[in-house]
């Protein structure tokens, strides 16, 4: 834009997207016991949504309860379930656009519930079990290095006594996991 002589547009650009980088540094700040790791992938994914083309939104609670996951643990199941979600938003119809919640479980608040949602086409019902399969894809191309997200996410979340639920319309992944002993 500089380079066509669109000053304006560009500073208007720059501009949007240091607010929106800002709100989410100061979510994540605010957030007592945050995991920095998190907060940093958040960042990542909010630029990778930005350059695809989808609109991003992230609510973090600031009194949401610690993950019990490692940083490890915590980037693989966030960071799998948004790489899935900006996919499914991408290939949809506009408007596009991945949301992820962190907060409180409504039936037990000191339960971490993390959601994913997207506004891609849904999971067929036929699929809704083998998409957590090791080597199982939806995406097209060749399967090499693929299927392992989602396998990956239900693992991590069971062994930490968590639960993966699936929901339709719009598409929503919701992570919750138990309160980690403080």
């Amino acid at each position: 834009l500089l380079e066509l002589g669109r000053t304006g547009e560009a500073i208007e650009i720059l501009t949007e997207t240091s607010r929106q980088s800002q709100e989410l540094v100061d979510q994540v700040a605010a957030r007592r016991g945050g995991d920095p790791t998190v907060g940093a992938l958040l960042l990542g994914k909010a630029a990778q949504a930005r350059e695809r083309g989808i609109e991003w939104s992230a609510e973090i609670d600031p009194d949401a309860p610690r993950s019990v996951l490692s940083p490890v643990d915590a980037v693989s199941v966030v960071g799998n379930l948004i790489d899935n979600a900006m996919d499914a938003a991408a290939a949809a119809e506009a408007p596009r656009w991945v949301r992820v919640v962190f907060g409180r479980t409504p039936s037990s608040p000191a339960s971490l519930r993390m959601e994913v949602s997207d506004s891609g086409t849904g999971v067929p019902e036929a699929l809704r079990e083998r998409i957590y399969e090791h080597g199982f894809t939806t995406k097209p191309g060749g399967a090499e290095g693929r299927g392992v997200g989602l396998a990956l996410v239900r693992s991590i979340v069971a062994s930490a006594g968590g639960q993966l639920e699936l929901r339709d319309d719009p598409t929503v992944f919701v992570v919750t996991l138990p309160a980690r002993a403080t």
